[in-house]
């Protein structure tokens, strides 16, 4: 599916940082709201993610978020701020940026990504 909507999308990518291919699933919050809603990762970098969701989520809201990589046991908390959201189809893509996300934590899970690529 991930493949599919980079091939539909064009970017002006401006990342400092390199990007992961990886596909994960998140637990999430917004702001304060105790509603927990679902999203499906399609990649991630030092200081951000791409992300897939079935709703719309408006640019400036922060996103609190739980996730765990893809053969690493280990839930990571983190939180970031939607940048960007665009409907594609039936579903949006979105843009977040990481804000409070513990440093040497998104350090170890790129250097896995780097050592062993999916």
């Amino acid at each position: 599916m991930s493949q599919k909507m980079d091939d539909e999308m064009e970017f002006d990518d401006r990342r400092t940082f390199e990007r992961f291919k990886l596909e994960f699933h998140l637990s999430c919050f917004q702001g304060n709201s105790p509603e927990k809603f679902h999203l499906h990762a399609h990649d991630i970098s030092a200081e951000g993610m791409g992300v897939i969701s079935d709703k719309k989520l408006f640019p400036g809201i922060l996103v609190n978020m739980s996730f765990q990589i893809p053969g690493m046991n280990k839930e990571f908390p983190a939180q970031g701020r939607v940048i960007w959201s665009k409907q594609v189809k039936n579903c949006f893509m979105t843009g977040i940026t990481l804000e409070r996300t513990r440093f040497m934590e998104i350090s170890t899970i790129l250097r896995c990504l780097h050592a062993c690529p999916v």
